[in-house]
């Protein structure tokens, strides 16, 4: 079998594996919803009826006290029914997006392990003789492994982040430092990747900054990557940094497709990924833009997205002013 059809017949079954898992989900959620009317609903509009029947009938002051304590009781339930389907659903929904993050991850592994094995097979046959293509090889295997190294550390970061295991050793830090740390950071995918247009402006004399360098030069990369991966052949991304709300705001903007305002309310829960143009054809887990959220609040600050359809994104990191 060919490659490539390996590779459909590989997405297909996992698409009809996800398939059936949402229909098993979608099952379990209408048998529980089942289940909760029959034993809740159905009680509860019973005693609803009985308390309005004894208020309206009743003819002494108990009566009437009686039957309020019923009504008060049928409205307790069905505020905790109603509660009750927003967990089912909310657990539902959270369920679903857990599977899809395995299925994308297991994915991404996948890809740069496939491509390491191909390689090392490769070179262990002796297929190649000449000196270039083998350095050729080398560089493609460096590459691989520092990108299934970049995402396992993803994931450990995260899981930490989860436990409450990260620690941020902050220091005072000028903006310019921070922003020139991201960009240099960022260097490697400029160089392997397609050109961009990327401009930086930093106002002067801005305050510095109380923060771990390393973790919010992640956040900040994090940023540069989306914008990068989620623009199209002609890539403009943009960093400025200014003093604002007695702190410093850090800006990076790109020329992508934008994001609705539908989107924008959930694009910072883990594993969410929007529903942009390219983002099927796009690597990643969704838990970017959780982890920047992460790393900004765990800093004292704030990260906010301006963004429409067609216009493009702009996220903002807004970070308090180190105390003087």
């Amino acid at each position: 079998m060919e490659p490539r059809a390996a590779h459909l017949t590989a997405g297909a079954v996992r698409a009809a594996a996800s398939r059936v898992a949402e229909d098993a989900r979608s099952a379990n959620f209408k048998r529980i919803a089942f289940l909760v009317s029959g034993f809740v609903a159905v009680p509860t509009v019973v005693l609803l009826t009985v308390g309005i029947l004894v208020i309206v009938l009743g003819k002494a002051r108990k009566d009437t006290v009686f039957g309020i304590l019923i009504l008060s009781l049928c409205l307790t339930m069905i505020a905790g029914m109603i509660a009750t389907f927003a967990y089912l659903r909310r657990g539902a929904t959270l369920s679903r997006l857990q599977t899809d993050f395995v299925n994308k991850v297991s994915h991404d592994l996948r890809t740069p392990l496939t491509s390491i094995r191909m390689f090392v097979d490769t070179l262990q046959m002796g297929r190649i003789q000449q000196p270039q293509r083998m350095q050729q090889c080398l560089d493609v295997l460096s590459a691989e492994t520092a990108r299934l190294s970049a995402m396992i550390d993803r994931l450990l970061g995260w899981a930490r982040m989860e436990a409450g295991k990260r620690t941020y050793q902050t220091e005072r830090e000028r903006p310019d430092d921070l922003v020139d740390a991201a960009l240099a950071a960022f260097e490697t995918q400029r160089l392997h990747g397609p050109p961009v247009d990327l401009a930086r402006e930093v106002a002067p004399g801005l305050p510095e900054i109380s923060i771990d360098l390393a973790a919010m030069s992640e956040a900040l990369l994090n940023l540069f990557h989306n914008a990068y991966k989620f623009t199209g052949a002609v890539k403009k991304i943009g960093v400025r940094a200014r003093a604002a709300a007695g702190g410093v705001e850090i800006a990076v903007s790109d020329n992508g497709p934008g994001i609705a305002p539908r989107e924008q309310k959930r694009i910072f829960e883990k594993f969410y990924r929007a529903e942009l143009p390219v983002a099927g054809a796009v690597e990643g887990s969704g838990l970017g833009l959780a982890i920047v959220q992460h790393i900004v609040q765990a800093h004292g600050g704030t990260v906010t997205v301006q963004s429409e359809p067609g216009a493009g994104s702009t996220f903002a990191i807004w970070l308090p002013a180190a105390e003087t």
